[in-house]
Parts: C-alpha cells; structure tokens; sequence
C-alpha cells in the first residue's frame, strides 16, 4: 500500500554548497511544496523561480495527482518520461514518484530533490489546486518533434562520454536519432541549424555529433540508432565538474500547465515572451528574442514553444537570456507546420512580415522602427550564411529548405 512522503528541495548556491528550499509533500493524492523559514532569511539567496519570488515565503502551490507546475516542468517529456516510469516501477502520471527517483541526480538547472521519509502530522494547504482545464478542451495538440526524441543527459571529457555516476551530474544532452520512417537526419540537421545560428550572430552551445554506441551506460538504447549519429549538445545549466547553474524555463515562469502538451503551445504568444524577457533582462535583449524568432522562421522550426525560452541565474540570482536551443527545420517532418506560438496574430511562417514584429517592439519599449529594423537585418544575416544548411541536410531537405525560405514574406 502507498504511503505519504516528504522530499528535500535543494538549490546550489555559486560556491557549489547545497541550500534548503523547502519540502514537497505528497499526502493522499495531493502534492504540495513549502519553504523553510531559514531559505528566506538567509541572505544573498539563490532564486528558485520566478513565480515563488511574485507569491511570496508563504505561498504553498498544490496540485491533486500531479506536482505544482513549476515542479512538474522539472520532469522528461514523451517517451523518455516514459522509460523514467518503467524504470521505476511506477505510474507514467505519477509525477511525485517520477521527480524523486530523478531528483538526486540531474535535473534541470541548480535543483535536486531526494526523498527523506514519512512527514509528521501536516496541515494539508487549503490553496486551491490548479486549475488545468482549458487546455484539455482542444482536441487539436500539435506534435512536439522533441517529444518523441529520445535526450539523455550524460558526462562528456577527454576519456569519451559516460552516463553520470550517481549524484553527479551530466555536462552534455545526447538526442539520439529517431528510428521511424520519414525521421531520417534529424540530429544532422539540428546541427546545422545550430551552426548557421551562430554564423549569424546568435549565441548557442557547441554541439558535435556522436556514435551512440560509444557512449558508456546507453549501449542498450543505443542499438535502437541503427548506426546513425546522435546530437551532444553542452549543457548551458553546467560549469565544471561540479556547478550547477540555475535556470527556469518560460513555461515554468509563466506558469503553464503540465497537463497538456498542447498548452506550451498556447499558453502565451512570441510577444509575450519577448515582453516577459525584456521585463527580466533588459529592453535591450529584444533584440536577440527578434533575432531566435527570425531563425525559427526561416529554418521552419516550430518547436520554439514555451520549454524552449530559458532564463539563466549565472549569479544565483540575477536573470539573463540563456543561449538558444532545441532549434530543427520541423518543417521537413512534420506537414504543414507552423510557429506555434502565435507571432502578434498569425502561426504561419509565411505570413510574418518585418511589419508583423511592430507589436513586440510596442510592447517591450524596444521601439516599432527599431523592431522592424531588427527583423530585417537579422534575415539578412541569416540568408547570407543558410547555405551552410547545405552541409548537414540532404539534397532533397536542402532543396525544400530554399523553397520554403522563397516562399516567406520575411525575406521580400
């Protein structure tokens, strides 16, 4: 029979020691988090997130079944959440279950959680759960390429790459290929799509392709590739062997449910996340949120979506623009794509014009006329470096890729 559980949420301060947040409780079906005291008072203190610092030290965000969004983005989507679930033992919607047997470990950012036991008698909070509905009313999901990608995190030195022995953890994020028909190349053209980035000016990790088969740990999985590479990308949220540097995704900042896949698609437009980066930064980051919106248009990537707009905590406390990433021409895979997140009123690559960015540049206090120069400039860049594309994708994508692009109003 199950039994109600506490567990220890952890963040690493800049001086690689442990601090306590707070505990997540699990009693009956309800989950729920609460802070220490001690978290609060100390002083400087690392941010654990966004909607925490708006709530405030006594704020107990709960969710029946599930964890507290916030939580819930912590955990591996598709088909890796599924493997985490068979691996242990337990329901793939038993997301408490699923965060303490990764929580130790290598999550995402500066975080860990591990299990410490039975909770003493608790007062279950009388916050009102989550509300998640909307999102499930629409039976139209778009499909996430990155969903059905299988992503491991894995430690990568001059020795080779090994998964993390445990309680370390991974410097690098393997993709491996997907093996059904019509997927071919996928890793070879995220790649390219990761070079002409930053042939055009736009920061993003360094990233190499791989034989999975050489990497110790994942050989099981790694006969699945059928002797195809898989992508290494450098883990931005790692510096060193052992420093963790703390993130928060934009869904997790805005507080998207988990529920439904199709509400980081939905939740929020471009505008928003250009406006929500610009509020946490600095006016003057529009500029490279212009620049990751051009490059998604042009290369056909619809997977930009609310999980793939990070924010840094380099400092432990201070929020700057990670680089970007999980950037793929989904357009080759997936017919008739689209942005996803809605750009001002259109989802459509090809109805973006320089024009189309008057309202992020309105919204931010970035300016119209310089938005719109942005917009302009950044495409030009980038068509002067896409030929690079040539190098990584077939003739045929290739091709596809040049029609595409002669088909957008960005360009014209």
């Amino acid at each position: 029979m199950r039994t109600d559980s506490v567990s220890r949420v952890q963040i690493q301060s800049i001086n690689t020691q442990w601090v306590d947040v707070g505990q997540l409780y699990n009693v009956g079906n309800r989950n729920w988090f609460e802070f220490t005291d001690q978290y609060w008072e100390s002083f400087p203190r690392p941010i654990l997130g966004q909607i925490f610092e708006e709530n405030g030290r006594h704020w107990k965000p709960s969710a029946r079944v599930s964890l507290p969004r916030w939580f819930g983005h912590l955990l591996p989507e598709g088909r890796l959440r599924a493997a985490v679930a068979d691996a242990a033992e337990t329901n793939l919607k038993n997301e408490y279950d699923l965060l303490v047997r990764l929580g130790p470990n290598d999550l995402p950012g500066a975080i860990r959680v591990f299990h410490e036991g039975i909770p003493n008698s608790v007062q279950t909070p009388h916050t009102e759960d989550a509300d998640d509905g909307p999102y499930n009313s629409n039976p139209i999901l778009k499909f996430s390429l990155a969903g059905a990608q299988l992503k491991f995190s894995v430690y990568g030195d001059e020795k080779g790459i090994t998964v993390p022995t445990k309680g370390s953890a991974g410097n690098l994020i393997v993709k491996f290929p997907d093996e059904r028909p019509g997927f071919d190349g996928v890793p070879e053209a995220e790649l390219g799509s990761l070079v002409l980035a930053g042939r055009s000016g736009i920061e993003t990790p360094h990233s190499f392709l791989v034989d999975p088969l050489e990497i110790e740990g994942l050989k099981e999985w790694a006969k699945l590739s059928g002797g195809r590479k898989a992508l290494a990308v450098t883990r931005f949220d790692r510096a060193g062997k052992n420093q963790r540097i703390h993130m928060e995704e934009l869904a997790q900042i805005l507080d998207i449910p988990t529920a439904n896949s199709d509400a980081k698609y939905r939740g929020a437009k471009s505008d928003t996340v250009a406006t929500v980066i610009a509020g946490l930064t600095d006016i003057s980051t529009t500029a490279a949120v212009i620049d990751r919106i051009v490059l998604n248009i042009i290369i056909g990537n619809g997977d930009a979506h609310l999980k793939n707009w990070a924010i840094l905590y380099k400092d432990g406390k201070t929020p700057t623009l990670s680089p970007a990433y999980d950037i793929v021409p989904t357009f080759l895979y997936i017919k008739n794509d689209n942005l996803g997140l809605k750009l001002h009123n259109t989802r459509s690559f090809y109805e973006v014009s320089p024009e189309t960015f008057e309202s992020i540049g309105r919204r931010t206090g970035y300016g119209v006329t310089a938005a719109k120069k942005r917009a302009r400039e950044t495409t030009e860049r980038i068509l002067g470096e896409i030929r690079i594309m040539s190098e990584y994708l077939t003739k045929e994508n290739y091709d596809r890729l040049k029609v595409h692009v002669s088909d957008l109003k960005l360009q014209r």
